[in-house]
């Protein structure tokens, strides 16, 4: 089912210079929504920036959807006017989340504002068996971490510049991590760098993940094939595949990373 109206904002929370939270009225309408899916959501009140911005789920409540939303361009800044109790215009749930289940040990790895659609993941989880072990990663202060501390067995957390955490890239813990432990499954959301530095690594150790990819989106149904990625098979060895459609998961050993 997917969702083509408003919804009430609920609550607008500045996490830092760079990100904000929404919290929305979730309607009956809006079906199911699962965690890695994501709505489009309109940048602005006024009716310009006219796109849609792609914004990934981080939370789903009994009758509500948080988002996390991380200010790089002018149409998320302009989500920013906004005030609680005034309809959003959005469309979803867009997209593939994530596939879970049956998992008894994961492993979940996140890096900055990639964080936000794995904490929906784990949230999902937590009330299940399955024990999680997570390693996340900033760039400078961390946040969004506090349900992955509650929620694992094991939380790293590296910083590159903030000096009270572990300097360095996640890439250093999961190396040792995937020496010593065995994972059912491993959940990976981040910048494109990270997914491919990690896809190597998985693909050399023959550990298999699922990707969430992101890429600038415009019309958010597969329709205008804006937000492609290479992807295994196909006429010439590959295709493109489209991240609204056929994603954002993808599993690590069918992407393809151009140098």
């Amino acid at each position: 089912m997917k969702f083509v109206g408003k919804a009430k904002l609920l609550k607008k929370q500045i996490i830092n210079e760079e990100n904000f939270r929404f919290v929305i009225k979730r309607s009956d309408e809006m079906g199911c929504v699962y965690p890695g899916q994501f709505f489009n959501v309109s940048a602005s009140k006024v009716g310009y920036p006219m796109l849609k911005r792609p914004i990934s789920v981080s939370d789903v409540g009994e009758d509500t959807i948080e988002f996390t939303i991380k200010i790089i361009g002018e149409g998320t800044r302009a989500m920013l006017d906004y005030n609680e109790g005034e309809a959003v215009e959005l469309m979803g749930p867009l997209g593939n989340g994530f596939e879970y289940g049956g998992y008894r040990k994961i492993l979940v790895i996140g890096g900055g504002i990639g964080i936000a659609p794995l904490k929906g993941l784990i949230n999902s989880l937590k009330k299940t068996e399955v024990e999680i072990h997570s390693v996340l990663g900033y760039r400078d202060a961390p946040y969004l971490y506090e349900d992955f501390a509650a929620n694992s067995a094991i939380c790293e957390i590296v910083s590159e510049n903030d000096e009270q955490y572990n300097r360095g890239y996640v890439t250093d813990p999961v190396k040792k991590m995937l020496e010593s432990e065995v994972y059912d499954m491993i959940y990976v959301c981040g910048p494109y760098p990270m997914l491919k530095n990690l896809t190597d690594l998985f693909n050399s150790k023959g550990f298999r993940a699922q990707l969430l990819m992101e890429e600038k989106m415009a019309c958010g149904i597969g329709a205008c094939l804006v937000c492609t990625c290479k992807t295994k098979n196909g006429d010439f060895g590959f295709k493109h595949s489209r991240m609204c459609k056929d994603g954002p998961m993808f599993y690590s050993d069918e992407v393809i990373f151009d140098e």
